[in-house]
């Protein structure tokens, strides 16, 4: 007889973690709201990891280790990313007890129910000529989709070790993020109606949309905040950013990034995918040269 451990996908970018030993009913029950609590307060929910084991306790045991995760592990668990969770095991400010093992074998990934999250969608940033960097070689973003309204967002900095970062405080919305290192996403709907996402190393953030190019700035409601965490590695500095988009317009968008980076001798350079002529500006239309497909797009 096998048990599962199982990851569930929840309405407002929640994550579930239980286990089981009939992993078709369980998550058929889930989905129909038959089992009262957190999930069936949450629906639309969606399977997006599992794993069979030979014994309950090595379930229950994996179940309980996955809860402990921050939320970054988790979807590095979904996309089969050990490198990735290794990394964040030890954590910030020191080891971490938690990593990829279970007492009888490791947590896999063999079938992935979200392959958006896997694959992803990779760009290099350029620097713009006038404002070119001191340490900093490279500057690179990646985004993984999920049908759910939820893209996860990373960026990386080779060259980093003089980076100039925010100090750590509380993840709240804040303005003028930009004014020191920040790192940044914008999606444009066909009828030019855009929209500016700020993620600091700080942890804070902030949304805006906009109507037209710089027209009708206004902060953007969100019923869930991103969520952000980072690392730095001797000269290498991420920072991934999840992001629910679920007050975006569906459909195909328009897409950039971009980033101020900010070294510890004050050189300040501006990257992103293509700069117009001039002055560096994120919201020029020649910056968004990507597209992000629409959920489930054929």
């Amino acid at each position: 007889m096998s048990f599962w451990a199982y990851m569930l996908h929840c309405r407002g970018g929640y994550f579930y973690v239980g286990h089981t030993d009939d992993l078709e009913r369980r998550i058929a029950e889930h989905k129909s709201g038959m089992i009262p609590g957190f999930t069936a307060d949450h629906l639309p929910v969606k399977l997006v990891w599992s794993q069979d084991f030979a014994a309950r306790d090595e379930a229950r045991s994996a179940e309980n280790q996955i809860k402990g995760w921050s939320r970054a592990k988790k979807l590095a668990l979904i996309r089969g990313d050990w490198g990735r969770i290794a990394t964040l095991a030890k954590g910030q400010n020191g080891p971490s007890t938690s990593s990829g093992k279970t007492e009888k074998g490791r947590i896999g990934l063999p079938n992935p129910a979200y392959p958006e999250l896997v694959e992803g969608l990779s760009f290099s940033l350029i620097a713009h000529r006038d404002t070119p960097p001191s340490q900093v070689r490279a500057a690179d973003a990646r985004i993984w989709m999920t049908d759910c309204n939820e893209v996860l967002v990373e960026f990386r900095i080779e060259g980093a070790k003089k980076l100039l970062l925010p100090p750590w405080v509380s993840s709240v919305r804040r303005d003028d993020l930009w004014q020191t290192t920040c790192f940044e996403m914008f999606l444009m709907c066909a009828d030019g109606r855009y929209f500016e996402f700020n993620f600091s190393p700080s942890t804070q953030w902030a949304i805006y949309a906009f109507d037209s190019y710089r027209h009708g700035m206004r902060p953007l409601d969100v019923d869930v905040s991103p969520h952000i965490e980072f690392e730095e590695t001797g000269e290498v500095f991420s920072l991934e950013a999840d992001v629910d988009l679920g007050q975006i317009p569906p459909g195909q968008l328009a897409l950039s990034f971009s980033a101020v980076i900010e070294e510890t001798d004050g050189t300040k350079s501006y990257w992103a995918l293509a700069h117009p002529p001039g002055a560096p500006d994120f919201h020029h239309p020649a910056c968004f040269t990507a597209t992000l497909p629409a959920p489930n797009a054929p």
